[in-house]
């Protein structure tokens, strides 16, 4: 039986919902006679001030109007996934992620839990494009599902392209309608819809000339498309197109020099594009891994306008270098007796350089404080991945017991985690992993949780008290 969206697991107290009677344990199936399918019809249709939600208690149907204003919440929270069956791909990207994973079942060397089961979906779901800014290929969409994108606006989605070129999209996505990627945006446009689209740059296939072809063909979509990232394809030593497959050659990842080109033929469009618009907004954007592939300094904040992509990593260190600059002024002055206090900040590989000029405010700012950088190099997925948020437990505990001194507090960041954050990619829960290790483990979103976790050493209450934390986490 179709799973239904609409358990109710809390009702906020004093809300429309609890005024009008609603109870946890009620499943709310329609409002003003509309299906309520998952969370994108619950937003969409409970905008209104006037509602008649039709519900389920204990097998027994009834109905309930609720008068409230247009901008109020209804007050109440749901106990499912927004999408229930989630809309997965049905394309064979060359470069897909999945392809990097170990076989699912089968049985991997120090990998006592398996990975993690969520890890194999592969998402192509428009209503996570819209609410979470995953990224779909627009090749899985039904008539139906156009006239719900019309209906409800949803917009802007996040859409992945890699090319223009009908021909080369065709091999690389290699799925259903891959080739009428500028059709499919260009009826996004028709409905009054918007999106962000990404590129993810394999050497030699779509890069050089084709870049240039899909930026200048993006370009001339504007303002259907509000911006273009470029992404290095990313791979792990599993990833099975290891040899040519059709035409195309063989996925490896970019040469620093190679890098050099791809950022040098995106600037030059960023030029002209900032000097045309009138907010200095460049529209291509390149992704981080770009400038520390080749060590260039990244964009000012400016560059990066409302950091509309910086789930795709997109702004992301230029985002976390300036939340540092304005939050460590917090750090405490000095550590009690007996000092030295000591912590140990857990990163991949790929932020190091980053996280040790944080490391070095914190020395300079915090008497009575030893401060190592620990880089975790990945044994799991291979040395060339390393970036924290595909840092497996196993190897960040092999690194860590290697240490001779973790001192009183280890930082980690949070997007090793799942989204409850209770365990690593290869399933390690967070309980398992803490057991094994003699020193305190925090595991923070940001700089404002980190300066906290610092302060609680020192202790001294949060900083933040009364204030809400930004709740971005970076994935470096």
């Amino acid at each position: 039986m179709p799973k239904l969206y609409g358990w109710v697991r809390e009702v906020v107290p004093e809300s429309p919902a609890d005024h009008a009677g609603l109870q946890p344990g009620d499943l709310i199936k329609t409002i003003n006679g509309h299906l309520i399918r998952d969370l994108v019809d619950y937003r969409f249709y409970v905008a209104e001030e006037e509602l008649l939600i039709g519900y389920e208690r204990q097998q027994d149907e009834r109905s309930v109007a609720v008068a409230k204003r247009a901008d109020e919440n209804l007050g109440v929270l749901f106990g499912e996934e927004p999408a229930p069956f989630i809309r997965q791909c049905a394309n064979k990207c060359v470069f897909c992620f999945i392809k990097g994973l170990p076989e699912r079942f089968a049985p991997q060397p120090g990998l006592e839990h398996g990975m993690r089961s969520s890890l194999y979906i592969k998402d192509d779901d428009y209503r996570y494009s819209f609410l979470f800014g995953n990224f779909i290929t627009l090749t899985n969409l039904k008539e139906l599902d156009w006239q719900r994108l019309d209906e409800q606006k949803l917009t802007p989605l996040y859409v992945s392209v890699h090319c223009t070129n009908p021909e080369l999209r065709r091999k690389m996505v290699d799925g259903p309608r891959a080739g009428e990627i500028i059709e499919h945006i260009k009826r996004l446009g028709d409905m009054g819809l918007t999106c962000h689209t990404q590129l993810v740059l394999c050497p030699p296939i779509n890069d050089g000339e084709e870049l240039e072809r899909s930026i200048q063909e993006l370009t001339a979509l504007r303002p259907i498309v509000e911006s273009i990232s470029a992404v290095p394809v990313g791979l792990t030593k599993y990833n099975n197109m290891i040899q040519p497959t059709g035409d195309l050659p063989a996925l490896r990842p970019y040469t620093r020099e190679e890098a050099e080109v791809v950022i040098d033929q995106v600037e030059a469009h960023q030029r002209r594009f900032a000097a045309e618009n009138p907010d200095g907004d460049p529209f291509v954007f390149l992704s981080d891994e770009w400038y520390y592939i080749t060590g260039r300094e990244f964009p000012p904040s400016e560059h990066y306008g409302l950091f509309s992509q910086i789930e795709n990593g997109v702004g992301m260190t230029r985002f976390l270098i300036e939340q540092w600059n304005r939050t460590r002024r917090r750090l405490p002055v000095e550590m009690p007796e007996p000092r030295p206090r000591r912590i140990t900040l857990v990163t991949g590989t790929m932020a190091q350089p980053v996280i040790e000029g944080f490391a070095q405010d914190i020395r300079e700012q915090v008497q009575g404080i030893e401060v190592n950088v620990v880089p975790v190099i990945n044994q799991f997925f291979g040395a060339q991945v390393t970036v924290a948020g595909l840092l497996c437990g196993q190897d960040v505990l092999e690194t860590l017991k290697a240490q001779d001194d973790l001192g009183d507090l280890i930082l980690l960041s949070r997007v090793m985690l799942d989204n409850d954050g209770t365990r690593f990619l290869d399933d390690i829960t967070v309980e398992e992993f803490k057991a094994q290790l003699p020193t305190r483990v925090e595991f923070v979103r940001n700089a404002q949780e980190t300066v906290e976790a610092i302060r609680t050493l020192a202790g001294l209450p949060a900083a933040t008290r009364g204030r809400q934390l930004v709740r971005l986490q970076s994935r470096l």
